[in-house]
Order: structure tokens, then C-alpha cells, then sequence
């Protein structure tokens, strides 16, 4: 018998010979062809998606990291110089030294600070700034952290701590427990203020106070610098321009004669380093701003008695100028005193009224006895 041709073959599906056989076999490869279709483009579509995710997570990953390449350190880096404006829109909290920025004149022939931006007490210390009425307005006398609020600065810089100074602890957590207490204060009455604290500033290996040593300045600095870190505020690390690194002590001709006080080479190597390690940030004060009372300036001679020595203070110290000498020079009598652009207020005994005035430090209140008859009294409104 001879084979069918090929021509004649019946096709695979009609090798089922019911009808609803071969409607079944045509579902069942429709589905099959259905299934394997929604599979490859679900395939391509999870592909492209990972991609993306991938792509947003390393974007997300490079913002994060560009945000902190950008996030300023607790210890100020070096940076542009932020000129005159930078220090005009600061307000400056200290004690003998920073009056010390009212009276000697920059390059330019003006006080780095005046009394519009300075609030400073001769032989102040860190307890006295919340007790201490020390700032004239035309509305009253008021303390710093009462000030703070009333001025509205765009930023602090505060350096306090010479005046808290013993030359024998080696303990510094009450003096950062005190130190931190009042700049919480301050942060609290202003919470738009920028926050930064200066370092102490060294003494010179020729001075007039024994019980100050470059040792405990510098283990109360590295406190202050922890202190800001656990805060958040920013470390004015000036004491680096001040020192020399050979001798540990202040650079010579930085120290005025008694070896403690910043003398006229020394402010200007201090507001460089300020001026160029500048913290400036987006102004957050709520605006309209209050209006500020008139300024009249600080109470800065409230001390009699130099709490590091016992002893009265000198005139160069209470009421200093730009005839102070630096610490090679033997006297400063023969020198003109510099042109002042404005007179720093003082307490005088026009006062009617008194007030005790607190210590300066934690040592005896003898020694830092208040001037008789200060004016530093006021009514609370």
C-alpha cells in the first residue's frame, strides 16, 4: 500500500475529532500566549523600576552627603572675611576684654565695637549674667540675657571664663555647668540668635596675675569647646591667633602691660581671626523686628576689686584707650591717647539709689566689691 502524500496530512488540531476538543486546545494556548506576554512585561517594567530606585536612593545619597559637606562644624573654619557689616550686625557679651573692643580703633581709624553692639563688664564672670543690671536702654538697666531680646541681634559672640579663673582647678564641670545654664538663658529669651562662644584668650609669660595659668585656660577652653558641641553652638577658637606655639604663653606684643589684657596688636590679630572665621546663617528674626529703645550703652566699671588679684584696678583696665602699651613697652605716659568715636558709658555715683552687686566669680565677695553707687539699679517694667 503506498503512503499519503504530506500534501494530505490532516493539520495537528484537526486530530481531535470533537469540536469542543479543539476550542479547548485554542483557550488553553491563547491563555498560555497571554500569560507569557503579561510575564515579560511585567519582567521589564520591575527592571526599570529597580533602575529608578536605584538612581533616586544614589540621588538621595548624594544630597544627603552634599548637606553635610556643607554643614558648618562646631569649631568655626576659616572662611571668607565677612567685613565690617559682620561685626556691626554682632552683639559682643564679655568682660575687661571685650570693653577693651569700644576703646582701640581698627585700621580704618574706628572702634571694632561700639555701644550699640558691646555689652561688657570690667571683672564680670560667668554667674553675674543674669543678675547683673549692667546694660542702660531708655527704658531701664538691664541685664544681658534681659538685653538680648530687647536688642534683637542676628548673633552673639561671648567670651567670658579669665575672670573664673582660680589657677588650681582641674575640674571644670561646674564652671561649664554654670557657663552653659547662662547661655540656655540667653538662647531661651532670643531663640533666633546664632550662638557663638569665644575662647579665653592666653595670658603672657610676663603678667600680673599668679593665680592665672596657660594650663587652666586651656583645660576650661576644651570644655567650652565640648560645651558647644553638646549644645549646638558654634567655638570661636581665637585663642589659636593669640598663642605662640613655641612658648605656650600669648605671642609677645599681644598682652598690655599686665600681661592679661589684649593690647592694640592683639585686638587687631583677634578681629581678623573673628572677621575670618564668620558664622553667618539665613536671618530667621521674625520680622517686622520690635522696635529697639534707644542705646545708651554699658555699665562697665560696676567691679572695684580685680577678682584675680584682690587688688583695685588699675585705670588702664577700667577705662582703657589706645595708649595702653603692649607687654615689651616699659610705659605708655608720654603717648596721645587715640581719637574715640564715641564715650563709654560707667557707672558713676549719680545714682540715687544702690544695689549689691553679685560676685564676679565664686571667690569671696570681697573681692569683687561693687563701686559705691553705681547706677546699675532700676525699675522693672
Amino acid at each position: 500500500m503506498m503512503k499519503k502524500r504530506d500534501g494530505e496530512r490532516k493539520p495537528w488540531l484537526h486530530t481531535f475529532e470533537k469540536k469542543w476538543q479543539r476550542a479547548l486546545i485554542m483557550i488553553l494556548m491563547m491563555l498560555f500566549i497571554a500569560c507569557m506576554t503579561i510575564s515579560v512585561l511585567f519582567g521589564i517594567d520591575l527592571l526599570l523600576n529597580t533602575d529608578k530606585t536605584s538612581d533616586s536612593s544614589s540621588n538621595a545619597a548624594s544630597a544627603s552627603a552634599a548637606a553635610v559637606s556643607t554643614e558648618v562644624p562646631t569649631v568655626l573654619p576659616l572662611s571668607s572675611d565677612g567685613g565690617r557689616s559682620y561685626l556691626d550686625s554682632t552683639l559682643f557679651l564679655g568682660d575687661s576684654n571685650t570693653v577693651r573692643f569700644m576703646s582701640f580703633n581698627d585700621e580704618d581709624g574706628r572702634t571694632y565695637t561700639s555701644t550699640q553692639n558691646t555689652i561688657a563688664v570690667v571683672g564680670m564672670g560667668i554667674q553675674a549674667i543674669d543678675t547683673l543690671e549692667c546694660e542702660q536702654l531708655s527704658t531701664g538697666t538691664f541685664t544681658m540675657t534681659e538685653a538680648v531680646p530687647l536688642l534683637q541681634p542676628e548673633r552673639i559672640i561671648i567670651t567670658f571664663g579669665t575672670n573664673n579663673l582660680d589657677g588650681k582647678t582641674t575640674d571644670p564641670t561646674s564652671f561649664i555647668t554654670d557657663y552653659a545654664k547662662q547661655l540656655k538663658e540667653i538662647q531661651n529669651s532670643y531663640p533666633s540668635v546664632d550662638l557663638i562662644v569665644n575662647s579665653i584668650p592666653p595670658i603672657a609669660s610676663a603678667n600680673d596675675y599668679p593665680k592665672v595659668t596657660i594650663a587652666q585656660i586651656e583645660l576650661y577652653n576644651q570644655a567650652i569647646m565640648e560645651m558647644c558641641t553638646q549644645n549646638n553652638w558654634k567655638y570661636l577658637n581665637s585663642y589659636e591667633t593669640l598663642i605662640d606655639e613655641n612658648t605656650k604663653y600669648a605671642k609677645t606684643g599681644y598682652m598690655a602691660s599686665d600681661g592679661l589684657h589684649l593690647s592694640e596688636k592683639g585686638l587687631r590679630a583677634l578681629f581678623t581671626y573673628i572677621r575670618t572665621h564668620a558664622y553667618i546663617t539665613d536671618d530667621d528674626r521674625p520680622q517686622p523686628l520690635n522696635d529697639i529703645p534707644e542705646i545708651i550703652g554699658p555699665l562697665t566699671t560696676l567691679y572695684s576689686v580685680n577678682p584675680l588679684n584682690n587688688q583695685n584696678f588699675d585705670a588702664q583696665v577700667l577705662n582703657p584707650s589706645s595708649q595702653a602699651t603692649a607687654q615689651t613697652e616699659a610705659s605708655a605716659a608720654a603717648s596721645e591717647p587715640a581719637e574715640q568715636t564715641e564715650n563709654i558709658p560707667t557707672s558713676t555715683p549719680a545714682s540715687t539709689e544702690k544695689t549689691e552687686v553679685p560676685a564676679a566669680t565664686e571667690a569671696p565677695a570681697a573681692t569683687s566689691a561693687p563701686t559705691a553707687d553705681t547706677s546699675a539699679s532700676k525699675e522693672k517694667q
